[in-house]
């Protein structure tokens, strides 16, 4: 999951603006077969919306996901604060590596 692969040839439409990341995720949902799963992700970029992620499952539109995501706080001492979150597949993409691209739109966020 470390080289994305995928192109993405399409005009920005977002209200709003994203940053690029490299944050470790937990994911908890169903995959497009409806088995649950617990696996973890990465997010590459994210935005007050939605987060982009590549994830080693399938995943179908409509889905709703818990995302556990792990902020670096800046600080040794500190170590990392979390983002967790819910919200519904919004788009899903296929790369050549295997992975999955997954895009979440927020339903609800708190910081912890």
């Amino acid at each position: 999951m470390n080289q994305i692969q995928g192109t993405n040839a399409f005009s920005e439409k977002r209200a709003k603006s994203r940053i690029t990341c490299n944050f470790a995720a937990i994911v908890v949902g169903q995959d497009e077969k409806g088995r649950e799963f617990e696996e973890n992700a990465r997010v590459v970029n994210m935005s007050a919306s939605g987060i982009y992620m590549l994830l080693n499952r399938s995943i179908g539109a409509g889905e709703k996901l818990s995302v556990r995501i792990a902020l670096p706080t800046g600080s040794l001492k500190l170590g990392s604060s979390k983002l967790l979150t819910d919200g519904n597949v919004v788009r899903v993409e296929p790369y050549t590596t295997g992975v999955m691209g997954i895009a979440v739109k927020f339903n609800h966020y708190r910081f912890r």
